[in-house]
């Protein structure tokens, strides 16, 4: 966005009214960047942004759903709340999608939507609405602003709740007319900024002795890596708590983020959607760990709980709300993650002899590199196959992936083989979203750029995904962020045909046939480079580059 220097008066912050005040705080937030797509109930605040010395970038997204998912991307990767200006009820509404995803994939976000004028509401303006009502079931607060001397605090509120486990977005509804109010009208001196109040560390959980004992008492210990442990930078202390009692970790089902490094012995992979499936799973254990995950979020139902009645199970995580919440727990522990397994990690040594820890790494090793080595066949006999086949695609990624490489994946089956065969350990390396709300990826793999530049980011995504969030092109192609986009093409709905021949349907499942797609035209429009993959050999090639990237490119990848 253009930018002009602000006058030199010290009357410069009656040009944005309380929009210049909002700016002030923004600042203090640590916000640099705005995502947002405005309207004319965003005036005031652009008005502000073209007279600040030194505003935030104004990152344009062509559709809502793009924008809020380019601030998901960025907020993860800076560990920060992103800012999101979207407009009256048409453009909040088209962002509900991300909103949604966010509050599942617990993404700090801050989002303001620029009401209609109060002075005629009443009279039911064009684009106005319950701006609260729409977003309450997407976030974990909405705030309708009538006042102006609220704003200040109002807006700080929001910013620690964003933050505040289990995080989230948060909405605020701000009439454009009081964006534009003069913050000196306020002689009660309401309007003034409330200093920032840095939240305070998080501390270990109590009970972590009795955790020990639980886990230093188990034959057959497991972990269960949840997201929480990747968002709060607990994996290192996740490692030595797992290398101090021998434990294989499985990642939690669909997990958003990497929890766990998917090159250690001890990783035994994702565990399904399903609880019959995590019962199955978990039944060779007696005891497990369950950190940082959000119950065992299924995908499809299954009879049953989703955990054996005979496991011992300790839980810990830094949202109270967590602990028992899906399965009863024997051992319910609150606080924050890293300081906790940190902590817990030095007491199992006492429990647990260093030969025994060992020797169950040892084995579980032996197990694991088996199981991944037969992956990893499965993928290479399927190179041969034409068009390719999904297997293979999803091993020339993975292979091609440059040192330090993010990927941000939405490709809802080839994704499921891809976790199979990346070898990641890194943090911020792998992130999905849990929410299910299609058109995430390509947005949140801009984010994610802007927010890591230096870092190859690749994104694998869906053709059908591809499709929901097509406008976020616009934006790579503005911003010149160099993501590669590899888009898995088979031209169909795949998981629904999948699920639809699981449960005994006949024939084809009607309205998952997307017919024949060419991506390459549609990154074209964009402004968007792109190419056609001729084999899995090509793929890992053009993976391999990504690193090189100066600006975006575009993989279409035609699977069979």
């Amino acid at each position: 966005m253009p930018r002009r220097p602000a006058p030199e008066h010290p009357g410069r912050r009656r040009i944005g009214g309380m929009a210049a005040v909002l700016l002030d705080i923004l600042r203090t937030e640590g916000v640099d960047r705005v995502f947002g797509n405005p309207g004319t109930t965003e005036l005031p605040f652009l008005a502000a942004l073209m007279a600040a010395e030194d505003p935030p970038e104004y990152v344009l997204g062509v559709h809502e759903g793009a924008v809020v998912a380019m601030a998901d991307g960025y907020a993860r990767a800076t560990g920060r709340p992103a800012f999101v200006s979207l407009h009256i009820a048409a453009g909040l509404a088209n962002g509900l999608i991300g909103l949604l995803n966010a509050r599942r994939s617990r993404t700090p976000l801050v989002v303001m939507a620029g009401q209609q004028d109060r002075r005629h509401l009443q009279q039911d303006p064009m684009l106005t609405g319950d701006l609260p009502g729409l977003a309450r079931p997407a976030v974990k607060a909405a705030v309708d602003l009538q006042h102006a001397h609220d704003l200040p605090l109002a807006v700080r509120r929001a910013f620690a709740l964003a933050r505040r486990p289990p995080a989230g977005p948060v909405f605020l509804s701000v009439p454009m007319d009081l964006l534009a109010e003069d913050p000196r009208a306020d002689e009660g001196g309401g309007a003034g900024i409330p200093a920032r109040t840095p939240p305070p560390p998080a501390g270990p959980a109590a009970g972590l002795e009795r955790a020990a004992v639980l886990l230093g008492a188990a034959a057959r210990p497991v972990v269960v890596a949840g997201d929480g442990v990747g968002r709060e930078d607990a994996v290192a202390a996740l490692v030595r708590t797992a290398e101090a009692c021998g434990a294989p970790v499985h990642h939690q089902p669909m997990a958003d983020c990497l929890d766990f490094p998917t090159t250690h012995p001890l990783y035994a992979g994702m565990l399904p959607p399903r609880h019959d499936a995590v019962r199955e799973t978990l039944a060779a254990y007696d005891t497990v760990l369950v950190a940082g995950a959000h119950a065992f979020t299924p995908h499809h139902y299954s009879p049953g709980p989703a955990l054996p009645d005979t496991l011992t199970v300790v839980q810990l995580d830094s949202d109270p709300d967590e602990i028992g919440r899906n399965f009863p727990a024997d051992a319910g522990l609150v606080g924050g993650l890293a300081p906790s397994l940190d902590r817990l990690a030095r007491l199992l040594p006492e429990r647990v002899p260093a030969r025994v820890a060992e020797e169950r790494t040892r084995r579980a090793g032996e197990r694991h590199a088996a199981e991944r080595a037969r992956a990893d066949a499965a993928a290479r006999a399927a190179y041969s196959a034409a068009p390719l086949a999904p297997w293979a695609a999803a091993h020339a990624v993975a292979r091609g992936l440059p040192p330090g490489a993010a990927v941000v994946e939405e490709a809802i089956t080839v994704g499921l083989l891809l976790r199979r065969l990346v070898r990641l350990e890194l943090p911020g390396s792998y992130t999905h979203t849990v929410g299910g709300g299609l058109g995430w990826g390509i947005g949140a793999a801009v984010g994610r750029a802007l927010a890591e530049p230096g870092r190859p980011v690749v994104a694998v995504l869906g053709d059908g995904c591809a499709l929901f969030g097509l406008q976020g092109l616009w934006s790579a192609a503005r911003t010149r962020v160099p993501v590669l986009f590899v888009v898995m093409n088979n031209g169909a709905y795949r998981t629904l045909q999948d699920t639809y021949q699981a449960i005994g349907g006949h024939g084809s499942c009607p309205g998952t046939e997307l017919g024949s797609l060419d991506f390459t035209r549609a990154a074209g429009f964009f402004g968007v480079d792109a190419v056609r993959a001729k084999s899995a050999h090509h793929v890992r090639e053009l993976v391999a580059g990504a690193a090189e990237l100066t600006r975006p490119l575009l993989v279409d990848v035609p699977l069979r």
